[in-house]
């Protein structure tokens, strides 16, 4: 298992270090940066980084591709850069332009991915709504219903308040500001003289200055007015903090601001984000009405190349703004759908066709992945690197998508992840066949990413068996088992008691510890060093046995940067058991405030029946059996 620590800590070290990262957010499976140098990216050590998938810019945003752990990860990575919600300086403070497109889908990425959760919590109670009273299990009269229907809607119809606060962050003003100019957009004034007109009623206008009407738009739902209301406020609060007087900014400058940004959003800004979105939406629908077909073809083939650069959640405004406008979304969410199943079906057909046990591992935890929405592991684990099953899955998608497209299959809320858990959301009592549709879709296109896999074949990963001289050489086990001898001099500790929770919780492996009592290090089994990192505090083994073993010095000891540390030995060379490998200066580890504790870890402890002490207390000195590793 991945050290979430581990992955964070490299992750920041070869972007440049905190101090180069202006903003950092995740989605679902990407660590996101904006970075003020991109030329201090280490990008050949973040991909080979244990637990990283792959790594790459997608126009000035670097991205981080983590897969289901990624809001772990992300969590250890905030905790480093001591959180990420202010940068420290603009993106251009390095004289580097961005160019338009580039810039305008980092933004739409910044803002929209931190309320997916939101969106997508809710969007699927709606759709388990729309299930029950399609079956008859719940009426749409009663107590729960309304209550549930209340969860179901609260984001969607509150959302301006929700993106303000979220484009207020990226854009890097007050996101109090930001609330309170959502209030405004929302007030009952607003929304009640709406609704008045819309009914054929008529209600007094309202004139700014005796002459500016202020035309009552429905902003429920909306994503586009708020934006561009949040994008002056930007600017203006700046413009008034820079001649407004110290003594009283606080007060003043966002009395001010909200004067000069309220009225210019409800006159101008707002009506023309809402009138925006309206044609866009309509454009859209046109679109896939009288071309569906081959949008769909087109959108299915190239989607995952979309998924590759990061730049899917550009589409997020376009669908929140079709089920403002719409009711529903028929364009990117049931394309998303199928070719999130296409990848699933081709890494399936590598799972039935390899012959390597970790392959076939691999492909199936990953295609289980995918069918739930989250491809990244199927892609980049398998598909990509065998290339023929992303193509195939590439064509699988792509006939799917014309299909589903000349049916019309609508989505009817935001489901978040575009995977079977989402299919409740395509039900409507209104329109029964929507979801058999999609159904059909989503087999059609399983079924022929497999086939086509299968047909054009993939170079299967190389099955390693050992030779007969190799099984000779097997050393003999003691009472079924592996010995694993004592590294160290020192009292023994059961692991679960060191200061370190990711050694105490097993993260790395089963084993134990030592105290030490001095400060050489010799080697508890023969085999190859496979892991000694310059900073010396550490030796991986790979022992002649398979057995996986790692010798930790000390705790948080990698900040002494190599100091007091001298290896005896290097990278792939063999050793036999009991030969040295390491000598410690102990003394000076301990005046230095550092616990010295030697964890001896077998990583890779899966492997194995079990792992178990051969003595849970009292001194042990080198080579005396410290572990049995059971087969």
């Amino acid at each position: 298992m991945a050290d979430n620590g581990k992955i964070a800590k490299s992750v920041i070290a070869n972007i440049g270090g905190s101090e180069n990262v202006e903003n950092a957010w995740h989605c679902v499976t990407r660590l996101r940066f904006n970075l003020a140098d991109k030329d201090k990216v280490d990008l050949d050590a973040i991909k080979n980084t244990t637990g990283v998938m792959g790594a790459q810019f997608s126009g000035d945003q670097f991205q981080v591709i983590i897969g289901n752990s990624v809001d772990d990860v992300f969590n250890e990575v905030e905790q480093r850069l001591g959180g990420t919600g202010s940068a420290k300086s603009s993106p251009a403070a390095d004289g580097k332009k961005e160019s338009l497109v580039s810039k305008l889908m980092d933004i739409i990425s910044g803002i929209f991915t931190p309320i997916l959760p939101a969106l997508a919590g809710t969007g699927l109670i709606k759709g388990v709504l729309a299930l029950l009273v399609t079956l008859n299990w719940m009426s749409d009269k009663g107590s729960w219903y309304q209550v549930l229907y209340m969860i179901s809607d609260s984001v969607f119809y509150f959302l301006p308040f929700f993106v303000a606060v979220s484009a207020a962050r990226k854009f890097k003003t007050s996101e109090f500001l930001g609330l309170s100019i959502a209030g405004v957009l929302l007030y009952p004034t607003m929304v009640n003289a709406y609704n008045t007109v819309s009914g054929g009623g008529k209600v007094a206008p309202i004139k700014l200055f005796g002459i500016l009407n202020v035309p009552y738009v429905n902003y429920t739902s909306s994503v586009i007015p708020i934006i561009l209301a949040i994008w002056l406020l930007t600017y203006v609060y700046r413009w008034v903090k820079k001649w407004m007087p110290d003594t009283i900014t606080m007060m003043f400058t966002p009395m001010v601001t909200l004067i000069i940004v309220v009225p210019i959003t409800l006159v101008v800004l707002g009506p023309l984000g809402s009138y925006v979105g309206t044609g866009l939406a309509t454009g859209i629908s046109w679109l896939f009405v009288h071309a569906g077909p081959l949008a769909g073809l087109i959108l299915g083939a190239t989607f995952p190349l979309i998924v590759m650069t990061g730049m899917h959640y550009a589409f997020v405004p376009i669908i929140m703004n079709n089920f403002t406008v719409l009711g529903y979304d028929t364009t990117v969410s049931p394309i998303n759908f199928i070719t999130n199943v296409a990848q699933a079906g081709s890494v399936f057909a590598v799972a039935v066709r390899s012959k390597n046990k970790e392959t076939r591992q691999l492909a199936i935890s990953s295609g289980i992945s995918a069918l739930l929405g989250i491809t990244e592991p199927a892609m980049y684990g398998i598909n990509l690197k065998k290339k023929k099953p992303f193509y195939a899955a590439l064509a699988a998608g792509g006939i799917a998508g014309a299909f589903v497209s000349f049916f019309g299959v609508r989505a009817y809320a935001m489901s978040g992840l575009s995977g079977l858990t989402a299919l409740p959301v395509y039900i409507s009592a209104t329109n029964p066949m929507n979801l058999l549709w999609l159904v059909v879709g989503i087999v059609m296109s399983f079924i022929l990413a497999f086939i086509f896999t299968l047909v054009v074949g993939f170079e299967d990963d190389e099955v390693k068996t050992a030779t007969v001289a190799e099984k000779s050489a097997t050393p003999t086990k003691t009472i079924g088992g592996v010995s694993i001898l004592a590294p160290v001099q020192g009292q023994i500790e059961a692991l679960d008691q060191v200061n370190d929770p990711t050694f105490a919780q097993g993260i790395m492996g089963k084993g134990m510890a030592i105290i030490p009592e001095n400060g050489d290090v010799v080697a508890p089994i023969s085999g190859s060093i496979t892991v000694l990192p310059d900073t010396k505090h550490a030796i991986g083994i790979t022992g002649d046995d398979g057995t996986e073993l790692l010798i930790h010095v000390g705790i948080d000891t990698v900040e002494l940067h190599g100091q007091y540390f001298e290896p005896a030995v290097k990278v792939n060379e063999h050793v036999e058991a009991g030969q040295a490998l390491l000598h410690f200066d102990l003394a000076q580890i301990k005046a230095a405030g550092y616990d010295p504790t030697v964890m001896i870890i077998v990583t890779n402890s899966a492997d194995f029946t079990d792992v178990l002490p051969m003595n849970e207390s009292g001194i042990i000195y080198p080579n005396e059996q410290l572990l049995m590793g059971i087969r």
